[in-house]
Formats: structure tokens, C-alpha cells, sequence
């Protein structure tokens, strides 16, 4: 938006056409002409300081890392628009922010459409899947490319952890804050940043997970990779696990939940190790997992994109295949 528009756009521009109006009709009642040096000098200064307010907060924002909230909802029917709400919200406290939600419009035309995306296509059509990504990975370059300054995205991310893996994947050079859905699904709340390389730093002492390894066949390339990090336990007497004979179990040591003000990068941190080391024993290694939607962004944002990770959904008793990250990298 150029500088014209910002002060046509500007509240106190309405405010100075108010203002103008009302006077008008009172130095034409009143005849003197004393009075419209005093009416013209209240224009000129509500003018000057809109001008001024204008100028004050483009510079903040360039001077500044400018915070983004995104809302990504699959499969949900609960309101994108009201999670977004939400969303501005915590990222104003947290951020210490004010307006947030309005200057990005007034100054940048960033609208609620810009940041909010819901896929309530089939999960599985692969080619539904990869256009809503390619849509979301074009539009935080497009976000990116219109500000003056660094971007931190703010990411509030609900409902299939399996598609969580692929969320991840498209922030992976981005600076990016997490907020995962509370118990009562009311809102969301801030569980961890991410803006160092301490993600996918692997750990030499696993403190959140117990791991449980039944390796049968060394000689087959293919091992199962069971996550549980929820109170849903993971069914491996379904036809469609009971198949591996290589299983790696994660089982985190908590029982249900995992606590909203608990460190999140810590249980990624050792997700991202085990898998960094099956890789290197296995050509293909598959993911049945139980776990928050946010620790499945921040392990997709940490492994390397060409890994031969097949990602699994349960859905009636069974894990379907969803996606191979590999093969969903090839478009991005």
C-alpha cells in the first residue's frame, strides 16, 4: 500500500472529514472570518499527526522482526476464523503487540484470508494434498517477499498430526512460534519457539520416551517407527502393523497428555534422533504414531526432506499410508 492510500485509509483522515464538515457550518453561521484561521489550524494539525502516526509505525515495523499469524486447520470443522482470532490475540500478549491484527491490513493488506487455510478435501487424494500445501508454501513466500523486514511466522495448527509432518516441511528456513489447541479445544497456547538449531540437535540420553527395540530381520530394509506421545495407544495387533518385522517403540513416560508448559522441543529432539539413526540402518522406514499435532510440525521441520519416511493415519482400527515425504519434497 502506497503512502496516499495509507493516509486516505488513515481514522483520523475520517475523523479530519468530520471535522471539516461540522466547521464549515459553524464558521458559515458565525461569519467571521477569525474563525476559520482556527478551524484551518485544527486541520492542519490533525493532518500533521496522522502523517506523523503513519510514518512512527512503518518504522517500527521495519525496524522490527514482524510477527505473522497462520492458522492451518485440516480436516476440522470448528472455525478457522475464530482459532485466528485467538491466535492474534496470543500472539499480542506474547509479543507485547498492539493492533497487530489491523496494521497488518492498514499497512501491508495482509487480510484474514492471507493467513488462514483449511483443507476439507479427502485426505488421501495425494494431488488435493499437494496443492494445499504448493497453496501455503506460495503464500508464506508472498508474505515474506511484501514486508521489509524478517518475518516470524506464529503457526496454530489443528487436528491430523499426520499431515502435521508435511506442515512442518513448509517452514523449513522460516523462523516459527508454536501454539497448540488446549484440552477444552477453547484456544490455543504458546508451546515453543523455534529459532535456533536446538530442533533437530540429537540427544545422547532419551529423558521424555522409553524406546523398545524388536528387530527380527536386520536384512530386511524396513523397520516401524511407533510415536506415542498421547493417552491413545498405538494397535499393533491391526493388520496393517502386525505385518513388520522390525518395530522400534517410542513410548513417551508420561501417561495421557503431554503438559501445554512442558519443553515440546525435547520430545521432537528425540523423535528426530531415533529417526536420524534408523535411517542409516533402513531404506524405508514407516511412522504409526500417537501424538499432538505441534510435536509432528516441529519433527517434520527438522528431518531432511529426502529421508524414505512413509507417514501412516489410523482410521478404523487400521494406519493407512498418507504420504512418503520424500516423494511430497520432489514438489517444493
Amino acid at each position: 500500500m502506497n503512502f496516499l492510500s495509507e493516509l486516505i485509509e488513515h481514522d483520523n483522515i475520517k475523523i479530519l472529514g468530520i471535522v471539516t464538515i461540522v466547521l464549515s457550518y459553524i464558521l458559515d453561521a458565525l461569519g467571521k472570518s477569525n474563525y476559520f484561521y482556527i478551524a484551518t489550524s485544527i486541520i492542519i494539525i490533525i493532518l500533521i499527526y496522522t502523517v506523523y502516526d503513519i510514518k512512527k509505525m512503518k518504522k517500527s515495523f521495519e525496524n522490527n522482526t514482524i510477527a505473522i499469524p497462520i492458522v492451518i486447520n485440516v480436516a476440522s470443522n470448528e472455525s478457522i476464523n475464530y482459532a485466528l482470532i485467538h491466535l492474534f490475540k496470543e500472539v499480542e500478549k506474547n509479543s507485547n503487540i498492539d493492533n497487530l491484527q489491523k496494521n497488518l491490513k492498514k499497512y501491508y493488506n495482509i487480510t484474514n484470508s492471507d493467513l488462514t487455510f483449511h483443507y476439507n478435501n479427502d485426505l488421501y487424494n495425494q494431488e488435493c494434498l499437494i496443492s494445499f500445501a504448493q497453496i501455503i508454501r506460495y503464500q508464506i513466500s508472498k508474505i515474506k517477499e511484501s514486508l521489509p523486514n524478517n518475518v516470524h511466522f506464529h503457526l496454530a495448527y489443528y487436528n491430523k498430526p499426520s499431515v502435521g509432518f508435511v506442515v512442518g516441511q513448509l517452514f523449513l528456513e522460516e523462523e516459527l512460534t508454536l501454539y497448540q489447541q488446549n484440552q477444552t479445544k477453547e484456544g490455543f497456547k504458546k508451546i515453543a519457539t523455534i529459532n535456533t538449531r536446538k530442533y533437530k540437535t540429537e540427544v545422547n540420553d532419551y529423558s521424555k520416551f522409553t524406546i523398545i527395540e524388536k528387530i527380527s530381520d536386520i536384512n530386511h530394509d524396513t523397520v516401524l517407527l511407533s510415536i506415542r506421545a498421547s493417552g491413545h495407544k498405538i494397535s499393533f495387533n491391526s493388520a496393517s502393523l502386525s505385518k513388520y518385522k522390525n518395530i522400534i517403540k517410542m513410548d513417551a513416560n508420561h501417561s495421557g497428555e503431554i503438559f501445554l508448559d512442558e519443553d515440546w522441543i525435547i520430545y521432537a529432539q528425540e523423535i528426530f534422533t531415533q529417526l536420524n539413526k534408523l535411517q542409516t540402518q533402513f531404506k524405508h522406514i514407516v511412522i504409526a504414531h500417537s501424538m499432538p499435532e505441534s510435536i509432528a510440525v516441529i519433527v517434520g521441520k527438522a528431518i531432511n526432506n529426502y529421508w524414505n519416511i512413509q507417514i501412516t493415519q489410523y482410521e478404523k482400527g487400521e494406519y493407512r499410508p498418507l504420504i512418503r515425504l520424500d516423494k511430497f519434497s520432489y514438489y517444493f
